[in-house]
């Protein structure tokens, strides 16, 4: 453990150092400021008619999030989206730029456990990640008081946030996969370019209504208010989490490392 324990500092540093939990932060602010700013301009009728395009999707937008359980729905959404490319960006980077800056060979000569070296990463990638999830949902909270949005009781509320962290665990736990594509494309842009794919696949499995056996798409539907998903729904979700680490972790252990 204490090897493990060395690695993710090392990790931590890295990750400091380049700035990047900074800028994924910045990004994880942005999401809710951008649900706030439609309902703010639907609000104001004056702002709306100069901005064009943009009010129709505000006046979609703040007639269903007009109180907090709508706008709990949508910020939900927003994080299953939001939050599964802010993760992607922090585990494609953890994992590709060892490849991207040629450090990969360093670090495999170093006489540590490579399972040690997975661990590490992962373990700094779920901590980034939850920590992502945790600004978005304390700035969506504040957004949603500071438009002063109704019905926000206590009990709304709290299941609100339980709704929203537990699509984010769901969230970072379907991003792992994206581990393995970091490493056997040695940089960040395989990782990126399965993500978009993944991405337009899930909404089309979501339309043909088999998106509760698409392990992408279960942590939408949960944000949506389905929680009534089969249990093989959370299984699949769990699965793919598993599948990702243990092969991402097969794949450093025995894929040769001649570059």
């Amino acid at each position: 453990m204490d090897e493990v324990k060395e690695l993710i500092w090392v990790e931590q540093r890295k990750a400091i150092r380049s700035r990047m939990p900074l800028w994924t932060a910045l990004g994880a602010l942005f999401l809710p400021l951008g649900i706030a700013f439609l309902i703010f301009v639907s609000r104001n009728p004056e702002i709306s008619q100069k901005l064009g395009l943009i009010s129709a999707k505000a006046n979609l937008l703040a007639y269903a999030g007009t109180d907090w359980p709508g706008y709990i729905v949508y910020f939900g959404q927003t994080v299953a989206i939001g939050g599964f490319m802010l993760a992607l960006f922090a585990i494609s980077w953890t994992f590709g730029r060892e490849f991207a800056d040629g450090t990969v060979k360093d670090l495999l000569a170093v006489p540590v456990r490579r399972s040690s070296i997975v661990l590490a990463k992962f373990s700094v990638v779920g901590v980034w990640s939850a920590a992502l999830a945790l600004v978005m949902l304390a700035a969506g909270l504040a957004m949603g008081a500071l438009i002063r949005l109704p019905g926000g009781s206590f009990e709304v509320l709290a299941r609100g946030c339980l709704t929203v962290l537990v699509t984010a665990l769901m969230t970072i736990m379907v991003i792992t996969p994206f581990a393995l594509f970091a490493s056997i494309g040695r940089g960040y842009l395989l990782p990126v370019g399965l993500a978009i794919m993944t991405m337009i696949l899930t909404n089309i499995v979501a339309i043909i209504g088999w998106g509760e056996y698409f392990p992408w798409a279960v942590a939408g539907l949960y944000a949506q208010g389905k929680t009534d998903l089969p249990a093989s729904s959370y299984g699949i979700v769990a699965f793919t989490g598993l599948a990702g680490i243990m092969l991402t972790y097969l794949w450093w252990k025995y894929a040769d490392q001649n570059r």
